[in-house]
């Protein structure tokens, strides 16, 4: 079996005042984006509750915690120190102009009037920030080149959850990727008579001004242009959750029960991924890779383990 072979970017920062580290995300320039919590935030940042047989994040915190961004480019570093704010399991991105975009994946519907903002956009010059509505059940939250906000929804954001569909409006996420503006207007969603319909929007890369997806049932991958045009491409591949691309390759993370160092890599051929190959993706010292995380942006496959951030791209 093939092998590719990650390289190794840079330590990931421990923070100081006892800080603990909560989301790790790649902005669109490629920076690192670590994002901190308190110390009295650690356990709520992450709780959950049991609802019959199902166990849910909760859709905010119990109280505003504050939290802290490192940015870490080529040779420096950047502290952001943002206000105090309830989300939950957040996920973390930046702007092109300098503004942090900080989001909570759930969103609770109580009434007409109240619901989740689960969406935070904060300017680190002027200390302003802005509450806006992204939806419940979010898998993913990407900005592009053009400051436009995407996010893609597993399956409760699409069919609904929280409140959300019942008794409530319809799911913010109904369509199952919704591009957003600064300011939190739906400028587009994927289209109800598109090609394949998205169940639960398992990957998203932005990169520039473009977006692509895989998504359940079929898991093609689908990209959309800065005008929102789609392009297919139909693969063989079931349950992979992230993946890189470029104008000629996919390279995509496992599929269900894989191991952890187990991906595909194919050509993108006339409306379809030809003849993916099964490869081990691996350390610098080729030691598979176990647990962490990885994060697809661009042409680049990102890994955050414990300790180090690796980066793997296709051409």
């Amino acid at each position: 079996m093939d092998v590719i072979r990650f390289q190794r970017i840079c330590d990931i920062p421990v923070a100081s005042d006892g800080y603990s580290l909560v989301a790790k995300s790649v902005a669109n320039d490629h920076s690192l984006l670590f994002l901190f919590v308190e110390p009295a935030g650690r356990h709520d940042v992450t709780e959950t509750f049991k609802k019959g047989i199902g166990v849910f994040p909760r859709a905010r915190m119990r109280a505003h915690r504050r939290f802290r961004l490192l940015r870490v480019t080529a040779g420096s570093s950047h502290t952001i120190e943002l206000p105090e704010l309830d989300v939950t399991f957040p996920l973390v991105d930046r702007f092109p102009n300098g503004k942090v975009l900080i989001a909570g994946p759930r969103s609770s519907w109580r009434s007409k009037k109240d619901y989740d903002l689960n969406g935070i956009i904060f300017d680190p010059e002027t200390g302003q920030s802005l509450r806006i509505l992204l939806g419940d059940g979010i898998n993913s939250v990407q900005v592009d080149g053009l400051g436009r906000i995407w996010v893609s929804y597993a399956d409760e954001g699409v069919y609904g959850n929280f409140g959300w569909g019942q008794p409530g409006p319809a799911p913010i996420g109904a369509a199952g990727l919704v591009c957003f503006s600064e300011s939190g207007a739906k400028l587009w969603e994927y289209p109800v008579d598109a090609e394949d319909t998205i169940t639960d929007c398992y990957a998203l890369n932005v990169s520039g001004s473009v977006a692509a997806i895989c998504f359940y049932t079929d898991f093609p991958i689908c990209r959309v242009s800065s005008d929102f045009k789609l392009e297919y491409w139909k693969t063989n591949l079931r349950g992979c959750h992230e993946f890189a691309i470029s104008e000629t390759k996919g390279l995509l993370s496992g599929q269900y029960d894989d191991p952890p160092d187990r991906a595909y890599l194919g050509h993108l051929e006339a409306g379809r991924l030809g003849n993916p190959q099964e490869i081990r993706v691996v350390l610098p010292d080729g030691t598979s890779i176990l647990g962490g995380q990885l994060f697809g942006r661009g042409r680049h496959l990102y890994f955050f383990d414990t300790s180090s951030v690796y980066r793997a791209s296709v051409d």
